[in-house]
């Protein structure tokens, strides 16, 4: 990354860290209604036209929402071979901290504050998952990870369609469930460190239940 890239990169998260603190702090003293694009805008020194550059409406703003990334580097670490319950729990995890930008904390007070703000929260892990679904049916359809699987359902008398792309949802929408056990147990102290062993621990009971169930 050149020195100029690297600048509008610095100048653009200082802009949304300001907005994002900005909107945060009426929201917490003054109350969600007292926020206002204008007023965010100018306590952050840009135009309200500049806000929408960075969030597209002001509840974003106060819980610091920002756009899902899926990076290279997230992809390497995905192991297509290991399993794939944990590798998509742990990329999903990644994904998930990525539209939350700000302090952990201060977060964590407006939504206890202002609990029907969840619902835009809620909105981004549907584009996290879509995101993430989109990217494990690529890495599946690209390997042999799936061959034994083709082979077993081929021989089973109710037959069907077997595709990486259906792969990646189920075990999207699974790895979800016990990502947001996860979120849920570490709600006061939302950390990665926190989140990560949370994760495990739920992926480990949601495997032991389903194996009593069968």
């Amino acid at each position: 990354m050149s020195q100029l890239s690297s600048l509008r990169e610095r100048k653009r998260a200082e802009c949304w860290a300001a907005l994002h603190e900005a909107a945060a702090e009426v929201a917490l003293e003054d109350g969600i209604e007292s926020v206002t694009v204008d007023g965010v805008a100018g306590a952050a020194g840009v135009s309200p036209r500049t806000f929408f550059n960075y969030f597209p409406c002001k509840e974003d703003a106060v819980l610091g929402l920002q756009e899902p990334v899926l990076d290279d580097a997230m992809l390497e670490a995905f192991d297509v071979h290991a399993n794939l319950l944990d590798e998509v729990g742990k990329l999903m995890l990644a994904v998930t901290r990525s539209i939350q930008g700000g302090d952990d904390a201060i977060r964590h007070q407006i939504l206890h504050k202002y609990p029907h703000l969840l619902h835009r929260r809620v909105q981004y892990v549907v584009k996290v998952e879509q995101l993430v679904t989109t990217a494990v049916s690529e890495l599946l359809a690209g390997s042999d990870r799936l061959a034994d699987a083709e082979r077993i359902l081929a021989a089973h008398p109710v037959g069907g369609q077997y595709t990486a792309e259906d792969t990646a949802r189920l075990l999207v929408m699974t790895a979800g469930t016990a990502l947001r056990f996860a979120m849920q147990k570490t709600m006061s102290q939302p950390t990665l460190e926190s989140q990560t062993e949370a994760l495990e621990h739920s992926l480990t009971l949601l495997r032991a239940v389903l194996k009593e169930s069968e």
